[in-house]
């Protein structure tokens, strides 16, 4: 029985495709398929079914999985304890941050964690969370910062770390009519030109899909992934915003108001990444690092 076999048959439970495990494996799909192959030969038991474009695992298949998966994690640990010098405070972690998280929250963060651990190297990549979360699913980032909701985990190993949860405001000049306004709802601003953020951030999805839900459909004046510009597109005139309020508290009051939305909708931030990865000790310090510095939030509005 070959360790590699077995990895390849884990990927491929987890992935339920043959072409996705492949893809994140590094690996040719036919070497993949004459794997899993030998090790149906070996066993003599079908390890795979399809369901149309789909493969699911055989009941013989289920019933082993868990322990497979065990004897692959244990032998990863002992994999990266032998082929590492025993300095558990160096290392390189890759990090997937989006704009507006890594300027609101995480500087000082980072800073402090990389005073306190010198040796240990953070590269760190920007994208929108949706792109995070698949990248960290697919081993291609070990630490995700997402706005969530993101789409569903395909990988049961991702842990999710809520760990800050904030209102949106709308966001107008002073010379706006509603700028006096103690509290907005969506349907007063349903006919209001609003700067956006690009599709590929999640506020995109979370705040048109509010709009969605009492039967509008937004005018979109303009859209940047820059809260900066954002709010310099509002003080121009071109049309109002929604923003979170860390961002609205960092605004001035003399150019931008920024008036509470309600029904209140909510920008909840978290950090996900895989379990397995922890054997890493950089990964591990920094996971438990942001633990200590940041509480979580268990509950969601």
């Amino acid at each position: 029985m070959d360790i590699t076999h077995l990895k390849y048959f884990v990927e491929v439970a987890r992935q339920k495709s043959f072409t996705k495990a492949a893809q994140t494996l590094h690996v040719s799909q036919p070497s993949l398929s004459k794997a899993v192959r030998l090790l149906e030969g070996e066993w003599n038991k079908q390890l795979f079914k399809r369901r149309g474009h789909r493969i699911e695992l055989t009941e013989e298949a289920c019933a082993v999985l868990p322990q497979i998966e065990a004897l692959v994690r244990q032998f990863e640990v002992l994999e990266y304890q032998m082929s590492h010098t025993n300095d558990l405070e160096s290392g390189e972690i890759s990090l997937g941050i989006p704009p507006m998280i890594g300027s609101s929250f995480l500087s000082p963060i980072i800073r402090d964690f990389m005073q306190k651990y010198p040796r240990i190297s953070l590269k760190v990549s920007e994208y929108g969370s949706p792109q995070i979360a698949q990248l960290v699913q697919d081993g291609q980032l070990q630490v995700g910062f997402v706005t969530l909701p993101v789409p569903a985990f395909t990988n049961k190993d991702t842990r999710t770390y809520i760990f800050n949860q904030q209102p949106l405001k709308y966001v107008v000049t002073p010379d706006s009519p509603f700028a006096q306004r103690e509290v907005i709802t969506l349907q007063d601003i349903k006919k209001e030109p609003l700067i956006f953020f690009h599709p590929s951030f999640s506020l995109y999805d979370i705040i048109l899909g509010r709009f969605q839900e009492i039967g509008v459909v937004p005018t979109i004046a303009a859209q940047s992934n820059n809260w900066d510009f954002i709010a310099e597109l509002v003080k121009s005139g071109l049309g109002s915003a929604i923003l979170p309020q860390t961002i609205c508290d960092r605004l001035h009051s003399d150019d931008l108001v920024s008036i509470p939305i309600t029904p209140r909708i909510d920008w909840v931030l978290g950090m996900i990444w895989n379990e397995r990865s922890l054997i890493i000790p950089a990964i591990r310090l920094w996971v438990n690092y942001f633990h200590s510095r940041v509480p979580e939030t268990l509950s969601i509005r």
